[in-house]
């Protein structure tokens, strides 16, 4: 489903050369933060396409945006979920399906114009979603140990085990923090995440390739 308030695929216009697509809001906040680590938030369009089941739709209407004609470089993000390899090949058939570049593998460019990347989280192997690579970001932090005890209390003790445990121990552990109703993307941007940690060094790899 379309968040709400997203642009409609078509309704976007492209205003720089670079342009990575994200699945959702919180995604387009988190990169919006790791951007601006990086000194490098006014290079980089970011796009929310409202997530993997409209990612199709939205590279198809791609080439027909005003600005595309100037567009160098396309890197595309999506979750892992259960299986990292089975996320890759569903983006590039996506592509495909849009006639723009596949990919031989995740972080490597096509040739030709536009040059398309893909990174899959969390780190283009390992099942997992945004969540999962920000959680390893600080699996050191003294809040952790009570996050996991309160998830082993709801499966143990309640019956009631998360249907989405790295969904549930990212805002749990964002409970912890001063501003406990913060979402992912916007913990980001408050710097919960320690978007200087070596987990995160990948993807900033992939960013600066773009």
């Amino acid at each position: 489903m379309p968040e709400p308030g997203g642009p409609r695929p078509g309704q976007q216009t492209i205003t720089l050369s670079k342009v990575l697509l994200v699945e959702g809001e919180n995604e387009r906040r988190f990169f919006h933060a790791l951007l601006d680590r990086l000194g490098a938030h006014d290079a980089i369009q970011i796009i929310n396409y409202q997530g993997k089941d409209r990612l199709r739709e939205h590279l198809r209407m791609l080439p027909t945006l005003r600005g595309y004609a100037a567009l160098d470089s396309l890197g595309v993000t999506r979750d892992a979920d259960q299986f990292a390899a089975t996320a890759f090949q569903s983006v590039c058939g996506s592509l495909d399906n849009a006639k723009l570049g596949v990919p031989d593998q995740t972080m490597l460019a096509t040739q030709g114009r536009p040059r398309v990347s893909v990174f899959i989280l969390p780190d283009c192997s390992n099942p997992g979603m945004l969540e999962t690579l920000c959680l390893s970001a600080v699996e050191c932090d003294p809040a952790m140990p009570c996050v996991d005890e309160y998830i082993r209390c709801l499966e143990d003790t309640a019956y009631m085990p998360p249907k989405n445990p790295d969904k549930a121990r990212a805002h749990t552990f964002l409970a912890s923090r001063t501003n406990p109703v913060l979402r992912v993307g916007e913990a980001a941007q408050a710097g919960h995440w320690q978007l200087d940690s070596p987990v995160f060094d990948p993807l900033k790899s992939f960013l600066q390739a773009l």
